[in-house]
Parts: C-alpha cells; sequence; structure tokens
C-alpha cells in the first residue's frame, strides 16, 4: 500500500505539526482494492461519553477516507458537498479500527463515495456516504506563474 501524504493544517492527517490538534492519523491507497485505508486506535481525549470516541471524530475520519478515494480515484481535487453516516456500533477508546474509503461513481463534477469503519473483527461499526464537487486546483492553492 502506498502512503499518502495528508494535508498540511488537517484535522485528521496533518503530519507536519502546523494543527497542533490533528489526530495525525497516516492515510494509505490500496491500489488493488482502489480504496483507501486509515488505520486507528481511538484516544482517550477522542471520546463524547467516558470510553466512546466522540461521533464527530469519527464523521471527519470518514470523510477524510472519502476525500482520499476521490482524490486517488480520479487524480482531481474535490471538496464535500453532503454527507451522510450512520452509526451502527460503539467505537471504543483504545481499540483498533481501519476506515475505508470508495470512489462509487463520478457524475461531471460530481463524486459519489462511501467509507465504512470497521474493528479488528471486521464487524463495521460506521457507515458512510458522500457526494464531492470537483474544485479546480487553483482555486484551492492559489494561481499558478
Amino acid at each position: 500500500m502506498e502512503e499518502l501524504p495528508g494535508s498540511n493544517g488537517c484535522f485528521v492527517c496533518d503530519g507536519t505539526g502546523e494543527n497542533p490538534r490533528s489526530l495525525r492519523l497516516k492515510i494509505f491507497w490500496d491500489e488493488g482494492e482502489r480504496k483507501s485505508v486509515i488505520p486507528f486506535v481511538p484516544e482517550a481525549s477522542w471520546c463524547g461519553f467516558e470510553g466512546f470516541t466522540h461521533g464527530g471524530i469519527l464523521t471527519a475520519i470518514c470523510d477524510d477516507a472519502m476525500a482520499w478515494a476521490a482524490r486517488k480515484g480520479t487524480g482531481v481535487w474535490s471538496v464535500t458537498a453532503n454527507l451522510s453516516v450512520r452509526f451502527l456500533r460503539s467505537v471504543k477508546a483504545g481499540s483498533s479500527y481501519e476506515a475505508h474509503g470508495f470512489l462509487a461513481r463520478r457524475d461531471g463534477k460530481k463524486l459519489h463515495t462511501q467509507a465504512v469503519i470497521r474493528d479488528s473483527g471486521g464487524k463495521p461499526c460506521v457507515e458512510a456516504k458522500a457526494v464531492f464537487v470537483e474544485v479546480p486546483e487553483e482555486r484551492l492553492f492559489g494561481k499558478k506563474g
């Protein structure tokens, strides 16, 4: 699997230290299965209710998994237009999980994605779907030249 660079300042994947509150998760691309992979062990500081990972953090992890699946699947940058999440099982601090993101289909500038977070036994804990919208690189990073 290819380790992806992450995004400077990102809440989920900044590894540069630019965002001191980043989760600093590593993101990988599985070319054979055409999916992003984010392994993680939630820390106690990620919890909403004692011992249970906050749903907002789980949603952010799914969002990054889908964003990177869209990026690697199309070669273009995109941003989240809408997102829905289903919480199926609790995600407990100190246990191992993996988030997987997939590009389901492309419809013009709309990129339809899916994500799932599974526990170490392979049981789904969180499922997400989102639509991302392609954004020209110069709008994200400024004009080149």
